[in-house]
């Protein structure tokens, strides 16, 4: 029955004091109990289960969570229909009101603040251009669009400062516009919900740095985030669908779906500069045909890599800074990080279950200060 918070993510549970049950739920609970009523002679275990939920259906929702195996129980007792009375429940019960989805993920920017930083890494967002010129140029940086102008008018300069010097140009003739500030960012978090993030026992680690970065954008307004699983498709999420994803066997890595929802969320926010964050522990291994179905192989074909490398230039051609969080040490995963860190504006850091959130945040806030607990 819902959300654990202790038992899923550890430590404190913020759900210690929960919100009163929903009324589908209490209604689901209250025709459960006519239907325990009307069954005469129920043994031990179904009393006990009638005891808790009647405590629920008053309002106390951490009744049912010391229940072991109702569902099974109750069918074996009372029939087909005292199943489908507490799946009907459960499914009521198990979503997280907004105020409780606030206490988790407050509770994880607290754990992702406190925690130790495993020492400097790439892929910081600190020093982000903006987008408004200056009129002014500065020394060239690959995050910075090439001014030729400034670079030619450079290079110019220097032939006549020293005759002798006759190249057409030089490496430190390069310059970049330089802009203003950005007035904030949209962040484009994908996350992969293939199982073998469970089974590495990295999915909660996933989930608590989702939640934490919710906590901390809504201290940024000027920012926009953009939350996207992907596994065989992606589609665009938030972050109670994480927390209550059931994280089975879904086959593929389709990263090159999710970098081409990533591409329509920057259209939609053409003002802002644009950051892709992946959090992932496997290469790609899925990708849509030209039909927009999903094409899935293992061992990965050199297509998928193909494509979804095409989908992430274009990404980046577009001015995407993307930062890839490898949360695995696999070979295979290895070669792609080798292959995608040669662009030109794509970051890789390699990161374990304890690492992810203060490095994911680290760079989400780049050179703005942590917020005030």
């Amino acid at each position: 029955m819902r959300f654990r918070y202790r038992e899923y993510m550890g430590g404190p549970d913020p759900l210690a004091e929960p919100d009163p049950p929903p009324e589908e739920a209490v209604g689901a609970a209250r025709a459960l109990l006519d239907l325990i009523a009307q069954a005469p002679g129920a043994d031990d275990g179904v009393g006990a289960v009638e005891k808790a939920v009647a405590r629920y259906a008053e309002g106390d929702r951490s009744a049912l969570n010391a229940l072991d195996s109702p569902r099974a129980l109750l069918g074996r007792a009372l029939g087909p229909g005292a199943r489908e009375l507490w799946d009907r429940l459960d499914r009521a019960d198990h979503g997280l009101s907004p105020r409780e989805l606030r206490r988790l993920a407050e509770v994880a920017l607290g754990e992702a603040r406190a925690a130790p930083r495993p020492g400097p890494h790439r892929g910081g967002l600190r020093g982000d251009p903006g987008t408004d010129p200056t009129g002014r140029d500065v020394p060239y940086r690959a995050d910075r669009p090439l001014d030729a102008v400034a670079s030619m008018r450079r290079a110019m300069l220097r032939r006549a400062a020293d005759p002798a010097d006759t190249a057409a140009l030089r490496a430190r003739d390069l310059r970049s516009a330089q802009t203003e500030p950005s007035s904030g960012w949209a962040v484009s978090l994908l996350v992969d919900l293939s199982h073998s993030m469970a089974a590495r026992s990295l999915h909660e680690a996933a989930v608590r740095t989702a939640l934490a970065l919710d906590a901390l954008v809504r201290r940024h307004p000027g920012d926009r985030v953009q939350w996207v699983g992907f596994g065989e498709t992606a589609r665009e999420t938030d972050p109670a669908e994480l927390v209550a994803h059931p994280w089975g066997r879904v086959p593929g890595t389709n990263l090159h779906h999710a970098l081409r929802l990533a591409r329509g969320y920057r259209r939609r926010h053409p003002g802002l500069a644009h950051r892709v964050l992946v959090v992932t522990d496997g290469e790609p291994t899925a990708h849509l045909g030209e039909d927009g179905d999903a094409r899935f192989s293992w061992p990965a074909s050199p297509h998928t890599a193909e494509v979804t490398v095409a989908e992430l230039d274009a990404a980046v051609r577009e001015g995407a800074r993307v930062t890839f969080f490898l949360l695995s040490d696999d070979p295979r995963l290895r070669a792609f990080r080798d292959l995608v860190v040669r662009r030109r504006g794509v970051d890789a850091v390699a990161a374990d279950a304890e690492a992810l959130a203060p490095l994911l945040l680290d760079s989400y806030l780049g050179g703005r200060p942590w917020p005030r607990a």
